[in-house]
């Protein structure tokens, strides 16, 4: 078996350094591969000690975290680092919070099985997550629609001397672009404009 680390990544709100390094020591993990961020913008990867330890692990170590959110603030930065810690660098995790979470329990037989079904687990979280916010945003839209809520820009006003500009257009006085230049529109403004005159 290789080192035993801890990574420990405190969230307002949540349990304090002091309290989640103890924890920690009581799973006889070394002071010092104990490991410890407070939550920020730079969450997962972006972490000082995150990235200190990452550059520690060796395959074959073991990593414990009290929890999945140790590893970032969203499913998909949790998945990453998951599978980074899995996959790439090969280590075992434990999981003090959800101990089924193991990597280590049946090493020939589970250990890989389980980081498969937690990464499995991650994406399909991720992915439900994803559909409800496109349901709940289109269920807004529509919503909105019956309520006589109009979307985008206003269109622009048509000018009055549009019917001018446009029979010098058709008889090819003027070019496209002028007489979207003298209404005020874009090119494709003013063919959209001239489809909807006829």
């Amino acid at each position: 078996m290789g080192e035993v680390y801890a990574y420990c990544r405190i969230i307002p709100g949540g349990a304090d350094a002091g309290e989640q390094a103890a924890v920690m020591r009581e799973m006889q993990v070394e002071e010092d591969h104990i490991f410890v961020d407070d939550a920020g913008p730079g969450d997962g990867e972006g972490s000082l000690h995150y990235r200190r330890l990452l550059k520690l692990l060796k395959p074959g170590d073991l990593l414990y975290i009290r929890s999945l959110s140790a590893l970032g603030d969203s499913y998909p930065s949790i998945r990453d680092q998951w599978g980074l810690l899995t996959k790439v660098k090969r280590i075992d995790i434990s999981i003090l919070e959800m101990p089924l979470v193991d990597t280590r329990r049946g090493k020939l037989q589970y250990g890989s099985l389980i980081a498969d079904l937690v990464l499995d687990l991650l994406d399909y979280v991720s992915e439900s997550e994803k559909a409800a916010r496109r349901r709940r945003q289109r269920e807004g839209i529509e919503k909105a629609k019956r309520e006589g809520r109009k979307f985008g820009r206003s269109p622009l006003p048509t000018p009055d001397d549009f019917s001018r500009v446009y029979r010098r257009w058709a008889a090819r006085e003027i070019s496209v672009e002028e007489a979207a230049r003298l209404c005020g529109f874009s090119r494709g403004t003013f063919y959209r404009r001239v489809k909807q005159m006829k």
